[in-house]
């Protein structure tokens, strides 16, 4: 089986080199389940791959037909796939091409539509792989399995969607060792599927829906002894979607990492919900490891934390980013610009709540209606939601890391809003947050802290060898502003935005001063 991670070479434009490739995770437990059952398989990563054609010709060159290209495929990336796949099937027509991974597992009548594309895998597939490769090997009917969608005769066939893996610890450990480049950082661990919310926005749950598992401390106690003895790893990121939901399991956790001494050794970051922290909780994850925690904070306005079905109020994701802070966390979090229902205020607003907050990370998103979403639905009923070709406009962070003079089309723009609006508060909110110098130094300083840091090398030599790409970045962002602000200036806005600018630094300087007086007090 040859399992491919689709993903266009340029994925972060001029910011590619200075962030983390991040491992294909679903790809490297799905293999790690083939390996145990004796199953060859070939991990292809476009990420990495200088000539992807010449290493599958290789592999190919090895094997007996039938072939089994599986692709694992975001919505970013469906064009990069749909490319990559056909050629295949031309090359290799005695193949089958297998698509699964969210937007497959979204929208399966879309993507059978392609002639070339045989089947797809809805929802977690480590457990039908094997027997779909078994299958299809041995030319024998596969159309029985569950979690599949296919074609006979020109119609779409849909299999019913089985249940998801209730026993995460049945999965074996993540195989590290497949994963070698050295532009890989392999200090990761993933320790629960699923999100018992319903953010509108989100389509994490597309795949491994709504019902909260989760890993035994024990075995991930086991995983994070190996990234320390045998890769080294001193700092590790727990990409779970929301790591802070079953408080028992947690303090297990907690308790196991300071019983075998890792909080000496290793560092920590997770990804959580205001409603689910508490004063004790993380100072309790902080003694024992924890040192960066990333919050979804999406919006500064209670109305819209509304619409968007978030579960929780601003107030309690204040509250949890002041006591972290307090305690000594660093804090990066997101907000969504362009949300249903928003205006130009809630953003300046959400602009004002990061710099109070004292955020050490912000990123602000513009709002992606991903297929499966119901935000998708919203921007589809509105009739304002806008697919670029094979959905490559659908990128939350487009705004910033485009090209200043060939912007990535938005793929929503809510009602009373305009793509140009919502595009110039992004550009002001990352001015107004990031121009401070103290904060520039320690991210370009910090090799790694919270969620998507900025690194411009682990080492001098590193370094040396980005200096061309730093210039260009930096001329490129010094181009974007330049755009920013003729356009504001022909707007007749030059001096509206200096004035709020303004504004939110008095403002922030004077609840600075309240919150450091707070943290003393207490």
């Amino acid at each position: 089986m040859i399992l491919i991670n689709s993903s266009p070479k340029d994925a972060l434009k001029i910011f590619q080199p200075f962030l983390p490739i991040y491992v294909p995770i679903g790809i490297g437990i799905i293999a790690s389940v083939l390996d145990r059952e004796q199953i060859p398989n070939l991990i292809i990563d476009e990420q990495i791959e200088e000539d992807v054609h010449a290493k599958i010709d290789q592999y190919i060159s090895t094997i007996k037909p039938p072939y089994f290209f599986g692709f694992s495929v975001l919505t970013s990336a469906l064009s990069s796939a749909v490319f990559l796949s056909n050629y295949l099937k031309n090359k290799y027509p005695d193949s089958v091409i297998c698509f699964g991974g969210v937007h497959p597992t979204a929208a399966p009548d879309e993507i059978l539509q392609f002639d070339h594309i045989d089947i797809v895998v809805r929802g977690e597939a480590e457990m039908l792989l094997p027997k779909l490769y078994e299958r299809i090997k041995e030319r024998n009917d596969f159309t029985d399995l569950s979690n599949i969608s296919f074609k006979r005769q020109g119609e779409i066939i849909h299999n019913q969607r089985a249940l998801v893996i209730t026993d995460l610890d049945s999965l074996p450990l993540f195989p590290y060792h497949r994963f070698t480049s050295p532009r890989y950082d392999i200090g990761f661990i993933v320790s629960s599927r699923g999100c018992p919310y319903h953010c509108i926005f989100c389509s994490n749950r597309i795949t491994t829906g709504n019902q909260y598992r989760f890993r035994s401390h024990e075995y991930i106690l086991e995983e994070l002894e190996l990234l320390y003895h045998q890769y080294g790893k001193k700092f590790v990121l727990f990409q779970d979607d929301n790591m802070l939901v079953n408080k028992s399991r947690l303090y297990q956790l907690l308790e196991g990492i300071q019983l075998r001494g890792l909080h000496k050794k290793m560092t920590f970051s997770c990804q959580g919900r205001g409603d689910n922290v508490s004063y004790d909780l993380l100072k309790d994850m902080y003694s024992s490891g924890f040192r960066s925690i990333f919050f979804g904070l999406e919006t500064a306005s209670n109305r819209l934390m509304k619409v968007i079905n978030k579960g929780e109020n601003v107030e309690q994701c204040i509250e949890a980013v002041r006591i972290a802070k307090q305690i000594g966390f660093h804090v990066s979090a997101t907000f969504i610009y362009g949300l249903p229902g928003e205006t130009h205020q809630d953003r300046m607003d959400s602009l004002q709540l990061s710099k109070q907050l004292e955020l050490d990370m912000v990123r602000y998103n513009n709002a992606t209606p991903y297929p499966g979403t119901e935000l998708f639905n919203i921007a589809t009923q509105e009739k304002r939601i806008h697919i670029h070709h094979l959905y490559e406009n659908f990128v939350s962070v487009g705004t910033f890391i485009e090209n200043p003079f060939k912007p990535i089309p938005f793929s929503y723009v809510p009602p009373n809003n305009t793509e140009k609006g919502i595009r110039r508060d992004i550009l002001f909110s990352y001015l107004v947050f990031y121009l401070d110098f103290k904060r520039l130094k320690r991210i370009l300083s910090t090799k790694k802290e919270g969620v998507g840091w900025f690194s411009v090398g682990a080492n001098l030599f590193d370094i040396l060898k980005k200096i061309p790409a730093l210039v260009l970045l930096g001329c490129q962002m010094f181009l974007k502003y330049v755009l920013f602000f003729g356009d504001v200036v022909k707007d007749h806005q030059l001096r509206y935005y200096q004035h709020l600018a303004i504004s939110i630094q008095k403002k922030n300087s004077l609840m600075s001063t309240r919150y450091t007086n707070d943290r003393t007090k207490n």
